[in-house]
């Protein structure tokens, strides 16, 4: 089963950038987690510290598209040597506003900052397209990529729950920001990986010819291919999910007296999803990347309907564990419909749009769970979810007929292959 996995590692250069970008990513896990329970602790509150969370999220949506943008433009190492020194600073300026308990407002005015480092996650998924040119080694590569965030996720929320709640109400958020910058800036040494721009390096003549003949989109990529636009919705909802559970079984764990081991549940979600992401990637699929989108979204939104009909902890978790079994996989085949769809030269900001919009899912997803949670309890918040889930599935099976008879870019020029789907 690993072997197709042992084949894309063994390229030369491959494991290094696995490893740090790993490294520099385990922040997704612990960011938003270590924010939201450094300002519930702090401020007493689960609305406030939804809504900065929101903040956060909205920062992100909003900027990472830009930063995406510039990677492209410049190169990853030209761009985010600044990029992630801006982000660790705002991070410890929002450690710093809220252990001495300024107003709401200054926690949210850290928040633009954090988005400076931009999709952590892109870079290593635009190294392996960089890297890989057959398509199932390539699913493979995001299969690994989508299973290596979901194991961040399984030991990031249980480890940020008990350095928030046992150490300190900062250390989990500490911690994410200590791996961004030793992680992040030890991936940008990692050259001889980092995709080509013009603006990084003289590219040869081939390689000029086939950038320049890509079309450029800039601003106009939801547009110009609606079929981001339809992926970055479906991940939309899906960030509202992510973040409603989060808000809700933290919630639900403080209702039973069970507070510190929240973490541990929300790690057995990705656990799940974890396992899903492996056998995924190792194996050849003939379906179309739309179809297989269909089932993973659907299959997520039914299981995300049950979380609120838990009545204890083990239900929940065993309920978690299964849904998760689709999660990974959903993400991977986003991924590869984004890598099917976008100029290679467009790769990094076409990718930060999904991101954006699980970013932008968290934001609505974090404050209206936030909000109902402090007022109707943690019952309330997985309605947050059940809705979340549906309206996923939704908009994919709207989207079905589109996505399957959707063209790709060839690897040069504009011209087209039989499908982008297959």
């Amino acid at each position: 089963m690993f072997a197709p996995y042992r084949s894309i590692l063994a390229i030369p250069g491959a494991k290094a950038f696995t490893l740090w970008g790993l490294i520099a990513r385990a922040q997704m896990a612990m960011t938003e987690l270590g924010i939201l329970l450094m300002v519930q602790i702090e401020y007493g509150s689960y609305a406030v510290a939804g809504r900065v969370v929101a903040v956060v999220a909205i920062s992100w949506a909003l900027l990472a598209p830009v930063v995406g943008r510039l990677v492209d433009r410049f190169g990853q190492a030209a761009t985010l040597r600044w990029g992630f020194g801006i982000a660790v600073v705002g991070r410890v300026a929002m450690v710093a506003a809220a252990l001495t308990h300024q107003p709401e407002w200054a926690l949210m005015a850290c928040a633009p900052l954090f988005a400076a480092s931009g999709s952590i996650s892109t870079y290593t998924r635009s190294r392996w397209v960089h890297l890989v040119r057959d398509d199932d080694a390539l699913n493979t590569a995001f299969s690994l990529e989508s299973s290596l965030d979901e194991m961040l996720f399984i030991a990031g929320p249980a480890m940020t729950t008990v350095l928030a709640t046992q150490v300190a109400s900062w250390a989990g958020l500490g911690v994410s920001t200590v791996a961004l910058a030793v992680g992040g800036y030890a991936f940008l040494t990692l050259r001889e990986t980092e995709p080509l721009t013009l603006g990084r390096r003289t590219p040869t003549p081939s390689e000029r010819r086939r950038l320049l003949r890509r079309p450029r989109l800039g601003t106009h990529m939801l547009v110009s291919v609606p079929a981001v636009l339809i992926t970055t919705l479906i991940f939309a909802a899906q960030g509202a999910l992510f973040a409603s559970v989060d808000i809700s079984t933290v919630a639900f764990a403080d209702e039973l007296g069970h507070k510190s081991i929240s973490g541990v549940v929300l790690a057995l979600f990705a656990l799940g999803s974890l396992i899903g992401g492996l056998v995924y990637g190792a194996r050849v699929w003939r379906h179309s990347l739309a179809s297989r989108l269909v089932w993973g979204v659907v299959l997520t939104g039914i299981g995300a309907a049950t979380f609120g009909l838990a009545p204890n902890l083990l239900v929940l978790a065993l309920l978690m564990f299964f849904t998760g079994l689709v999660v990974a996989p959903t993400m991977a085949v986003g991924d590869g419909m984004v890598q099917a769809l976008v100029p290679r030269n467009h790769l990094t900001e076409g990718m930060t749009w999904t991101r954006t919009g699980i970013d932008m899912g968290i934001a609505s997803g974090a404050w209206l769970a936030g909000y109902l949670v402090e007022r109707h309890g943690a019952s309330a918040g997985f309605v947050v979810t059940a809705i979340a889930g549906t309206a996923s599935a939704v908009v994919a099976l709207l989207a079905w007929p589109y996505l399957r008879s959707t063209r790709r870019y060839e690897e040069v020029g504009e011209a087209t292959v039989p499908s982008a789907t297959k």
